[in-house]
């Protein structure tokens, strides 16, 4: 039988997306950010806050001026991301806009909070468009609420970690 601290034994409940102590925190905030996206798209949704103003986002023109642009990602999407990709330069993906695709890249360094619509994520203050003030980064919206849990499934615990 597998002890409860044994790396080999199953998990029993979700992981918190923030890691325990700020000494195991990456140097590098798109390690740190990369490392966040992955967890939570293995838990469900995540919500990306970016500034679509940034260099090297590409998004559909109607967004691009947009300093708080939320977009939504799972791997179970309605309309599914076929060509999702999470990496060290960031995230690119084509993502349906009114039901027209469109590429978009997203840079790390645009980004600047990963939810999960339901009050648990990480936000980088530090990547934050200097016109939002401190409350407009933590009042980041979802782009819409996800779906209902399933029947019998126990709700994540709610926590928001603030990263210099």
């Amino acid at each position: 039988m597998s002890q409860p601290d044994d790396p080999e034994a199953p998990r029993t409940g979700p992981t918190p997306v923030e890691p325990a102590n700020d000494a195991a925190l990456p140097v590098d905030p798109a390690t740190l950010k990369q490392a966040v996206m992955l967890e939570l798209l293995r838990e469900g949704y995540a919500f990306v806050v970016l500034d679509a103003r940034r260099p090297g986002v590409s998004v559909p023109p109607h967004l691009a001026g947009n300093s708080g642009l939320v977009l939504q990602f799972a791997y179970d999407m309605p309309v599914p991301i076929r060509d999702l990709t999470v990496d060290q330069a960031g995230i690119r993906a084509t993502l349906s806009f009114q039901r027209s695709p469109h590429a978009c890249v997203i840079p790390w360094d645009a980004v600047y909070v990963l939810h999960d619509g339901e009050g648990r994520g990480v936000q980088f203050p530090t990547d934050a468009p200097a016109d939002l003030s401190a409350d407009d980064v933590e009042a980041a919206p979802a782009a819409e609420p996800p779906p209902a849990a399933k029947p019998g499934k126990k709700p994540r615990p709610s926590h928001l970690k603030l990263v210099d």
